[in-house]
């Protein structure tokens, strides 16, 4: 499954009011721990790139918190320990595939994936070909997971914008995206506190596109059979002049 979205505060992964700034912060080496700003108790919470052994020691504690955190509305997800180590082994294997974790006294506290758009399964791509979009130029974001204890403290910003500063770094790539999973109003497990990201993802420059939109199919925790989930895409621009 990968279809990332930030839902509001008290639910998946909830963004701050006004996500905090990273001071320059850029990505760093692999396996090397970075602090995540003067605004996120620096010398506390750390960033790391999971990749090779340090994506393998990681392994069952990374799966263990997107299992808890998906489980959450909006996603629902029942999954197992075992798939999802299989699922995150092969996008660390992959040449552009991303991992970063960010870390709170040596505890994983939340963690984003991502991978270049054609490289992900048909499903995802597939919509922005057939509107005409160069998959190979933009970067997908998968899910962005943050536990409880630390929602509303910027980390899930923080999180995207380093991925962002690495996904500039390679060069490949003139946009990043994501899908965000779309649930009725009358939902009957949507908490009464629930609102849709849309303000928050626009102040961190991604734009809704009204004219690409998709389906992922899942089991929901409390359903014995796969149903198809409706995507709606975002996408920020790195072009120069696009407002991003």
């Amino acid at each position: 499954m990968s279809a990332g979205a930030l839902p509001e505060e008290g639910s998946a992964a909830a963004l701050p009011a006004r996500p905090l700034p990273l001071h320059g912060l850029r990505p760093h080496a692999d396996g090397q721990a970075r602090g995540l700003g003067p605004g996120l108790e620096p010398g506390e919470m750390q960033v790391e790139r999971l990749v090779g052994v340090a994506l393998a020691d990681r392994l069952e504690e990374l799966a263990a918190l997107r299992l808890a955190v998906l489980g959450e509305f909006p996603y629902l997800y029942r999954g197992s320990a075992a798939y999802e180590e299989r699922y995150l082994s092969d996008l660390g294997s992959l040449p552009g595939g991303l991992i970063l974790a960010a870390f709170d006294r040596n505890r994983m506290v939340a963690a984003v994936t991502g991978a270049p758009l054609d490289q992900e399964i048909d499903a995802l791509s597939d919509p922005f070909t057939h509107a005409g979009r160069d998959t190979g130029a933009i970067f997908y974001f998968g899910e962005v997971v943050v536990l409880p204890s630390h929602r509303g403290r910027g980390v899930g910003p923080a999180l995207l914008e380093i991925g962002e500063s690495h996904i500039r770094d390679d060069g490949r790539f003139a946009s990043a995206a994501f899908g965000e999973i779309v649930r009725s109003t009358d939902h009957p497990r949507r908490p009464k506190t629930y609102r849709t990201p849309d303000a928050a993802w626009r102040r961190l420059g991604y734009r809704l596109e009204p004219d690409i939109g998709g389906a992922l199919s899942w089991c929901d925790s409390c359903d014995r059979e796969e149903t198809a989930k409706p995507l709606r895409f975002w996408v920020k621009s790195f072009l120069p002049g696009t407002g991003a």
